[in-house]
């Protein structure tokens, strides 16, 4: 299952197409990718079990049930969508995922209940490419280029399959996660101005930490997405790495303000920004499942569509991801006009609502700053990309191709 993406195409006059080449080899960057990839999702988990156990510890149970929700809410959906993508990759006719760890893990519900458990599900498919990746490098030391070529295949179609999994994983879990952590610093140290004793700094050291993880997962599942699909689609051009660079730097810095955004604005008014975030899926998911009517993700399961969709109105919570081939430039025009005016009345109603112990905080000013220009930081730099970066442009070419 992989989502199409981008748009309709124009000749382009210097790039390198991303397609599979002629002579199919798998580079220690690949291999060492993958394996960053593993650890860095794992540290992740990791940091953010922590911090839910030192929640625990210090027995402040609502935070506690808060961030052990935020963590196997997503894991069991990624997990279900890990498993659907498993089943229709299973229907056709690829007798080597047989031997993969997912096929064993999906085939015993011991092993399906500890994936969702520890959010394995990512980590089955990393796992899953590495074997490929080494079995194609197994086959090029032995000079078999048809086994070179058709696991290196494999591992391009598995990278491709987690990449959705990637960003499901980058908005449903970590996204969240930093939102909720952010949220509970602000609301803890505006309450009280010496609210940071011993304990709360040791706290605050393993909230960081999790905020930490949480960035630096997202930052990475957002630098490699959109270039991993196009590797697994052979009519895309690439997208090159000054490109994939300035795309990253596009959707981060966007990210950054809608999550700092949201995590002030939590910690003061939690009740209505529950219920802005639930009207704005709402519309999200409707606008998707508009849009997209004549594409159909799961074999015309209207069930499984529709939860995709929902998953999705989740992630646009945060930024769009484009799902199918089409024009996208009203698309983002719509999204970005939403969150300008969601952000800046969350920005409004933060400072002019705080109270004088929340006025008094260092961060008080410098956080309505931090709000905002990262957003429009990430809009030039997405005007940048479609100017001079995107495929379809060439990296050389001077003449303006806005999204189409």
């Amino acid at each position: 299952m992989t989502v199409i993406y981008q748009t309709k195409m124009y000749a382009p006059t210097t790039d390198v197409v991303d397609r599979l080449p002629s002579v199919d080899r798998v580079t220690n960057w690949d291999i060492a990718g993958f394996i960053i990839s593993i650890i860095s999702h794992l540290l992740d988990v990791l940091f953010d079990c922590n911090i839910a156990y030192r929640y625990y510890d210090h027995q402040q149970f609502a935070y506690f049930f808060t961030t052990l929700a935020f963590i196997l809410i997503p894991a069991f959906i990624n997990t279900v969508f890990s498993i659907r993508m498993y089943m229709l990759d299973s229907d056709k006719d690829n007798a080597d995922r047989s031997a993969t760890l997912t096929d064993k893990f999906t085939k015993r519900r011991l092993c399906c209940f500890a994936v969702l458990i520890f959010q394995l599900a990512p980590v089955l498919r990393y796992f899953d490419a590495l074997q490929y990746a080494l079995k194609s490098k197994r086959a090029e030391k032995n000079k078999d280029p048809e086994n070179q070529r058709k696991y290196y295949e494999l591992m391009v179609k598995e990278d491709s399959d987690v990449a959705l999994l990637r960003v499901l994983e980058c908005f449903l879990e970590a996204a969240p996660q930093q939102i909720l952590q952010l949220a509970i610093i602000f609301s803890t140290n505006s309450n009280d101005k010496n609210s940071l004793n011993q304990s709360d700094t040791f706290t605050l050291f393993h909230q960081l930490l999790s905020i930490g993880s949480s960035f630096v997962s997202m930052a990475w599942s957002m630098a490699s997405y959109q270039r991993l699909l196009r590797v697994s689609l052979k009519n895309k051009n690439n997208i090159s790495w000054p490109g994939t660079l300035v795309q990253f730097m596009w959707h981060f810095l966007v990210t950054v303000s809608r999550i700092l955004c949201i995590s002030v604005i939590a910690s003061k008014h939690l009740v209505p920004t529950i219920l802005v975030i639930l009207l704005h899926w709402f519309v999200m998911t409707l606008w998707l499942s508009c849009t997209n009517q004549k594409n159909n993700f799961c074999k015309h399961n209207k069930v499984y569509d529709m939860f995709f969709y929902s998953i999705f109105g989740t992630v646009y919570i945060f930024t769009p991801v484009t799902l199918v081939e089409g024009p996208t430039f009203l698309k983002y025009l719509f999204f970005y006009v939403v969150l300008f005016v969601e952000n800046t009345i969350a920005n409004v109603v933060w400072y002019c609502s705080a109270d004088p112990t929340l006025q008094e905080q260092i961060y008080y000013k410098p956080i309505v700053y931090l709000n905002i220009i990262p957003f429009f930081a990430g809009l030039i730099f997405m005007l940048l990309y479609y100017k001079v970066f995107h495929p379809s442009t060439g990296y050389h070419r001077t003449q303006a191709v806005l999204p189409s």
